[in-house]
């Protein structure tokens, strides 16, 4: 019954002419509140006790890659060279934050002493995580200087973007990892279905389209989780549940510029 409810919530949207809100529109009255949206979220997953929280800061670094990996992509497409040097420098200095970080929350890690949570799953990805980091600040390292030294040379580009997108996977599958088992399923669909695609295709690709194209979706997924937290015979942690109701009721603040 539940997962009727939604599908005649999330397609009776269509019942109404969908407002094609414009780029600078989006950016001042709906990018503000998906920001916000976002960060419930990241601070309501840092009240299951024992989750790492320092995972979250690394998780949001990571998607700042994003920015130099676009630059990167338009004044070097094919093989690096002066055009892109300054992103080149970028990506090394925000991974190089981004290791440190990962090493300081790896030496903090130690198995549970709670029966909810075994974060081994999470440890061994963010092993794999760490070692895709720390290649892919190699191989910049030795691009940056060859191009300041003015060494011929074939560095693909392709070969960071690849790393770039091969470490936002890992990042994405350890942060799934320290979810706690019983909670895993609704929050594993919600990142990968709402979290993920907002971080990849609106607050760093700038997509508003994206947005108009996938309301209904993503509004099933938000909907989804909150009736999976509320309805069901599930406790949340303290702390939770307002988070859940926050997110929820920016989220519900949009129709108005969707309806």
């Amino acid at each position: 019954m539940r997962f009727i409810v939604l599908i005649l919530l999330t397609f009776s949207l269509n019942a109404f002419a969908q407002k094609r809100l414009g780029s600078n529109a989006f950016q001042s009255n709906v990018r503000p509140v998906l920001a916000a949206i976002l960060n419930d979220f990241y601070q309501m997953v840092s009240q299951f006790p024992e989750f790492p929280k320092e995972l979250n800061v690394v998780v949001q670094n990571l998607d700042k890659l994003q920015i130099y990996k676009e630059l990167l992509i338009e004044h070097c497409p094919r093989t690096l060279n002066t055009n892109c040097q300054s992103s080149v420098e970028q990506l090394r200095v925000q991974l190089s934050n981004i290791q440190s970080q990962l090493y300081e929350l790896s030496a903090k890690q130690r198995m549970s002493k709670g029966l909810h949570l075994t974060p081994l799953p999470g440890m061994r990805t963010m092993g794999i995580l760490l070692n895709e980091v720390e290649m892919l600040k190699g191989y910049l390292d030795n691009s940056s200087f060859m191009i300041k030294a003015s060494i011929p040379h074939k560095r693909s580009s392709y070969e960071i973007v690849k790393g770039i997108d091969t470490i936002n996977t890992f990042a994405s599958l350890t942060f799934v990892e320290y979810i706690p088992y019983m909670y895993k399923e609704e929050f594993k669909h919600f990142y990968f279905n709402f979290v993920q695609p907002i971080q990849l295709q609106i607050s760093k690709l700038k997509n508003y389209e994206f947005l108009n194209r996938n309301i209904n979706s993503l509004n099933f997924s938000l909907n989804l989780l909150v009736q999976s937290l509320t309805k069901r015979n599930k406790k949340t942690p303290e702390g939770m549940s307002s988070y859940l109701q926050l997110m929820h009721n920016r989220w519900n603040s949009l129709f108005r510029y969707y309806l």
